[in-house]
């Protein structure tokens, strides 16, 4: 076995990993049907072992895998290690008895297509990562018909278009590499109307998986109808890998001959094609839509979706600075979004089981008999929203800081109007919450689901009082960005 060989099977082992697990899981498929623990451990040690590997690899030196088609870079390591601490968190919060040994499987599938997008360096390789990324997704809706095909409808038809401006993409430049592609650019700065195109239908592929408005319209249909396992890989998963591959895209198409453009100059593929302005107006569209809507909203389920939907909108700024410091912030505002977010989810999973009940109507005074877990959920709340002193605020100052920003004052101004609207939510929900008439006495948590909750409790408010740890990491994983 040559040198070649060990280092593709050692940096493609937590897909590995995550495959032979389907494997096994198939193989005593028959043995573990009706026996949930069975399964359940298998499923879970297989994503536990993944993340082990991911976190091994964190330190690794880059390299090229596959002729290019691959990167084992730091951005890459990175990437992995926030998708893998989801997917850990996941396994081991939101599964339950009634969870079903397919689900696994499916579930398994799609994180193996999350972890190779974000290593993709090759536009064809990334849509089919990001194909074994949603496809087994689309059998997880199966319990409501209508929701499922009307979801499926619009996934294709972004999926499709997305696929469409790569093959114009590929017919214009020859080449599927991002490097590649940076190169032609550079070397024909003329006005196409093909290549214009082909951004607008890439962007809005990849906008549509990462729930990033106005492309999202179908999500929240389908959000409240989903185990929130099953969210949490809809949302979480799927938004963390698209925006890592966005950043990707973007960022390797900033250089120039292996030379990184300035993040004062202008980010245009064309004159005619301003990368900037283009996410610009998404992310004003995710952030505005998400904490907007949400006044409207009843539904625990839905109220966590238009959240990651407006938290999603507040990455892109990191993307959009076009600055190795943009992209340390983007990772490490990525890393502080799963971890409120994991918070939210992960209590409206503890109020629905514990208490029975899916919408805010029900919350009334539950609160001032189950404190812990009320507090935790609005102090998560609070977090993603930016209030002060929490790791939503550090995140959120370091990306209205960033260099490169300065002529889209408009595109900070929406993410601070809409953060207090947020705010006003929380301020609405938490009055109901902890006032009232006292709840009868509440459901005990259990040990586990108690752990799981400090973890994410402490992890929140350390990131809030020392972010600076993180943000080193973050410029670990950017600053040698690339080969």
């Amino acid at each position: 076995m040559n040198q070649e060989t060990i280092n593709i099977l050692f940096n493609f082992l937590p897909e590995i990993t995550l495959s032979l697990t389907v494997l096994i899981l198939n193989i005593f498929s028959s043995r573990v049907k009706k026996e949930f623990p069975a399964a359940y451990f298998i499923f879970s040690g297989g994503i536990i072992l993944s993340a082990l590997f991911s976190y091994l690899q964190a330190y690794y030196a880059p390299q090229q895998l596959f002729g290019g088609m691959f990167l084992a870079d730091h951005y890459t390591y990175g990437a992995r290690v926030i998708l893998s601490s989801v997917m850990v968190f996941s396994a081991i919060s939101f599964y339950d008895k009634k969870s079903q040994p397919f689900e696994f499987t499916l579930i398994l599938v799609s994180n193996i297509g999350a972890l190779l997008a974000v290593s993709s360096s090759n536009i064809f390789m990334m849509f089919i990562s990001l194909q074994v990324m949603v496809i087994p997704l689309y059998l997880l809706v199966y319990y409501e018909l209508k929701p499922a095909i009307r979801y499926f409808i619009f996934s294709t038809m972004f999926m499709a278009v997305m696929l469409y401006g790569i093959t114009l993409l590929y017919g214009l430049t020859g080449t599927g590499e991002y490097s590649l592609i940076s190169k032609y650019i550079s070397f024909n700065p003329f006005n196409t109307l093909i290549l214009i195109l082909s951004v607008i239908l890439i962007t809005s592929g990849l906008s549509f998986i990462s729930l990033l408005a106005p492309f999202n319209l179908s999500f929240p249909v389908i959000g409240n109808k989903l185990k929130t396992a099953h969210l949490v890989q809809f949302t979480l998963v799927n938004v963390i890998a698209v925006l890592f591959v966005l950043g990707r895209i973007i960022f390797t198409t900033l250089h120039d001959q292996n030379t990184f453009i300035s993040s004062a100059e202008q980010i245009n593929f064309t004159s005619g094609v301003n990368w900037k302005l283009l996410l610009a107006v998404i992310s004003v569209c995710s952030i505005t839509a998400g904490n907007l809507v949400i006044l409207w909203q009843y539904d625990l389920k839905k109220i966590a979706t238009y959240i990651i939907i407006s938290q999603a909108g507040y990455l892109l700024i990191g993307i959009i600075s076009g600055s190795t410091a943009g992209l340390a912030a983007f990772i490490s505002g990525t890393v502080i979004f799963a971890v409120n977010s994991l918070g939210i989810i992960f209590c409206i999973n503890l109020i629905i089981k514990g208490y029975n009940v899916t919408d805010t109507a029900g919350l009334r005074s539950l609160g001032r008999n189950d404190k812990l877990l009320f507090l935790s959920f609005i102090f998560f709340l609070a977090s993603s929203a930016g209030f002060p002193l929490t790791s939503g605020f550090n995140s959120k100052m370091i990306l209205y800081s960033l260099p490169g920003l300065d002529s889209y004052f408009w595109l900070i101004a929406s993410g601070i109007i809409s953060s207090v609207v947020f705010l006003y939510f929380i301020f609405r929900l938490s009055t109901a919450i902890f006032t009232g008439k006292t709840a009868q006495n509440p459901p005990k948590i259990g040990t586990l689901p108690l752990v799981i909750l400090l973890i994410l409790l402490f992890s929140a408010i350390f990131f809030g009082i020392f972010v600076s740890p993180l943000l080193n990491w973050a410029y670990y994983c950017s600053i040698l960005f690339g080969i």
